[in-house]
């Protein structure tokens, strides 16, 4: 199944909460190098992720992601 794009940056965000290199995000989103490239510089854009010695959520990735899960837990509750 494939992921969608906020389903991919929630897992990014989920990674990088307590801090993760490069290498810790591409493996347990199971990425390429390049599709790693791609959405940790769309997050880093997007202020949902800021680099230091490792990739850090940001406070607005944190509210991204809780927002996120809310949507999620919603739409897959059944009435």
């Amino acid at each position: 199944m494939k992921r969608s794009f906020f389903e991919i940056i929630a897992e990014i965000l989920q990674v990088t909460k307590n801090g993760a290199k490069k290498t810790r995000i591409m493996y347990s989103c199971n990425f390429s190098h390049h599709m790693t490239e791609k959405f940790i510089g769309y997050a880093l854009e997007a202020g949902l992720l800021i680099r230091g010695n490792s990739f850090h959520t940001t406070e607005k990735g944190l509210q991204f992601l809780q927002a996120y899960q809310t949507l999620e837990l919603l739409l897959n509750t059944n009435i």
